[in-house]
């Protein structure tokens, strides 16, 4: 997202997560998040070394920053909207369910 509209842009993930600490604190995010990294035994270091790493958990973290903080914003809700698209397509590779078990069949000779 290069639109100068997004308000994500210039923003570095460590000064979100510095900002909604000011703001909400450890116990508040995670309970709205439920992240492991927030619950228990919650340190900066850390928590931003899992978020870097793990984008499910960055892009819940990126929307609590939105609307914490950019709710007013109207290219708030496309960007939320975009994150969580992003978020239900499945990449190269993730392997792709199977519709359920079937038992191999037997062929005569």
């Amino acid at each position: 997202m290069t639109n100068s509209n997004d308000p994500l842009h210039g923003i570095k993930l460590e000064q979100i997560l510095i900002e909604l600490e000011k703001e909400l604190g450890w116990e508040k995010m995670g309970q709205l998040l439920n992240i492991n990294c927030f619950l228990s035994n919650p340190r900066f270091k850390s928590s931003l070394k899992f978020l870097r790493t793990t984008p499910w958990a960055r892009s819940k973290v990126e929307i609590l920053y939105l609307k914490t903080f950019h709710k007013n914003n109207p290219a708030c809700k496309k960007l939320i909207n975009a994150i969580l698209e992003t978020k239900r397509v499945p990449s190269e590779n993730t392997p792709i369910k199977s519709k359920g078990f079937t038992w191999p069949t037997l062929k005569d000779k």
